[in-house]
């Protein structure tokens, strides 16, 4: 009886057994900014009013679930990110919205389900199994830190229809070379 109340009470934070996958190239609209890891969680509520008044004045949908995208990294310093979502079809950006693509190729990923918030240790979960795997991320060493090439964080699971975070999932994706 006390096994299944701790159960219960345990936060139910889960991810899957990490995989190779192949994806192509998508289109995205997306706000970049620098952020701290103390402001990341404002980073995606400050740029969805941005990317949905965009995409509506562009007529264009998003295609896919919401991401983040890290291209440089630097827990001291900073993380570059792009807000964004992927389109259908390339559109031309403007002063506030990057547009390009989210290259296509061989991604480690993993399907976390649980909140955002507990992310660090699936993105750790992943890049341990990836080095036990002997796969290499494509990423370099940059001025502002080290710099991917695609290191994204899907979130399939929009919080407004599923209020219960231990029921949102994401998908967490790094390129290989």
């Amino acid at each position: 009886m006390v096994v299944a109340v701790l159960l219960i009470l345990a936060p139910l934070q889960k991810s899957e057994t990490p995989k190779v996958i192949v994806r192509k190239e998508v289109p995205f609209v997306g706000v970049a900014s620098t952020e701290t890891m103390q402001s990341l969680s404002t980073a995606i509520p400050r740029a969805i009013p941005k990317l949905m008044a965009f995409m509506k004045s562009k007529s264009v949908h998003p295609s896919g679930s919401l991401f983040v995208r890290y291209t440089y990294i630097d827990m001291a310093k900073g993380l570059d990110i792009v807000v964004g979502f992927p389109v259908s079809q390339p559109v031309t950006g403007s002063k506030e919205i990057k547009t390009g693509t989210i290259p296509g190729g061989r991604y480690v990923s993993l399907t976390h389900y649980g909140s955002y918030s507990a992310l660090v240790k699936p993105n750790a979960e992943l890049q341990a199994w990836s080095k036990k795997q002997g796969l290499t991320f494509a990423m370099q060493k940059g001025a502002k830190g080290m710099e991917f090439r695609a290191r994204l964080e899907f979130y399939n699971t929009d919080p407004s229809s599923q209020p219960d975070p231990k029921k949102w999932e994401t998908e967490i994706l790094y390129l290989i070379k």
